[in-house]
């Protein structure tokens, strides 16, 4: 891992947003170049480097920014605004950063704070601890050895350390103890013997994710990279699952910001290239009241999207400063609130990023522009977890007052 000299963020909401800010026009300046060249993001990576944003969500007493929730959510959805591609990754660095520093794993903690507040270390995961197969896990005398593919990890092959969801094989030990079946979670340095990356990313969308696949083949880790484990079957306090809502409420800022990205590039073209309709009689584009309604009613549907996220962060920030006092209906609440919240983005940002062209023409069609990546991007990415399933989970709450059952996406 190469050691690089950074600077970690002590600032405050207003501060990070100015930064994100600095980080979105440079994205924004070579967007539609660097979607087509669809590269590895090390470039993108460092200038949230260097603009001190990787190290907003470590908790303040430990050396980082001490974000919340809420303001968390902010930073990605202005940078969304940008790039929707390295909004993600952010999301998952800036969460996933918080892993394994106040756990029991002393020597991990201390490792990990000195890479992330340090070195500048990116973030990024090999989950999905929702479907099988997992990684295994096996003994190898004092160390465990892992196998196994995963078809989908965005962002670990540009990542310098990397959260790995685990089962342990049948026999498995810890401390003497069986934990066969068992859960668990390893933090692996990259690169790493045995690690490799399939390089196979070829979506129409979210391009510069490097979501591709990930191989684990006898990769080495020790007793002191093991962040947690606990039988399947564990059924974890609220404070410990309520960070699955907040990571939904991320996706929806990912939304939230690429449709607040498209509405102003459509703004920007219908003011200064759009041309009015032969039949229209007018001679701006800009004064004709069916692209002025349209705008309006897309403005209307986002801003509804926006303050309904912008209370759900709220929320999320009152669960979180409970602690171990957050109730199951606490956490329950949390839950509906940005499950709303993600269903009112993902459909406000699938019609803003479509509609516009309506209103802006056929020219702004050209490859050229790049307008398209807006709803590519989304399109993808609300493909991540159907919807259908979050509207059941929020009309089954509002119907007969069921919380969704908490596991890896609910």
């Amino acid at each position: 891992m190469t050691d690089r000299s950074i600077h970690p963020s002590r600032g405050n909401i207003a501060d990070w947003l100015e930064r994100a800010a600095k980080v979105a026009a440079e994205l924004d300046r070579d967007a539609v170049s660097r979607d087509v060249a669809g590269r590895n993001p090390v470039e993108e990576i460092e200038l949230l480097r260097r603009a001190g944003l990787l190290t907003i969500a470590i908790p303040a007493h430990l050396g980082g920014g001490g974000a919340t929730a809420s303001e968390i959510l902010l930073v990605l959805r202005r940078i969304a605004e940008a790039d929707t591609s390295i909004a993600q990754l952010l999301s998952y660095h800036l969460f996933g950063s918080r892993i394994g520093l106040e756990g029991v794993n002393e020597a991990l903690s201390r490792k990990r704070l000195s890479g992330l507040l340090h070195k500048g270390w990116f973030h990024a995961g090999i989950a999905q601890a929702a479907y099988p197969p997992l990684i295994e896990a096996n003994n190898d005398g004092e160390t465990f050895l892992l196998n196994g593919a995963k078809p989908f990890t965005s962002g670990a092959a540009v990542a310098d350390t990397l959260q790995v969801w685990v089962r342990f094989a049948k026999g498995a030990t810890i401390d003497g103890k069986d934990v066969s079946g068992f859960l668990g979670q390893f933090i692996v340095d990259n690169p790493t013997p045995g690690l490799s990356f399939g390089g196979d990313w070829d979506s129409v969308g979210q391009r510069l994710t490097v979501s591709g696949s990930a191989r684990l083949e006898n990769v080495r880790v020790s007793r002191a990279d093991l962040v947690g484990h606990y039988p399947q079957d564990t059924r974890h306090p609220p404070h410990i699952t309520v960070h699955v809502p907040i990571i939904q409420l991320s996706f929806a800022e990912l939304y939230i910001g690429t449709a607040k990205g498209a509405l102003a590039a459509a703004r920007a073209y219908i003011r200064e290239h759009g041309r009015p309709w032969v039949t229209s009689n007018y001679e701006r584009a800009g004064d004709d009241t069916l692209i002025i309604d349209r705008f309006g009613r897309l403005s209307a549907q986002l801003a509804a999207a926006e303050a309904l996220a912008d209370r759900a962060g709220i929320a999320a920030d009152a669960a979180v400063a409970k602690g171990k006092e957050l109730t199951p209906a606490g956490r329950g609440d949390v839950a509906i609130i940005a499950y709303q919240a993600k269903i009112a983005a993902h459909e406000a940002a699938l019609e803003v990023t479509s509609r516009i062209f309506e209103l802006m023409g056929a020219r702004a069609a050209a490859r050229a522009y790049g307008f398209d990546r807006f709803w590519r991007n989304v399109r993808t990415h609300t493909l991540h977890d159907p919807i259908h399933y979050k509207v059941i989970e929020v009309g089954d709450f509002a119907l007969n007052g069921r919380y969704p059952e908490p596991d890896y996406y609910r």
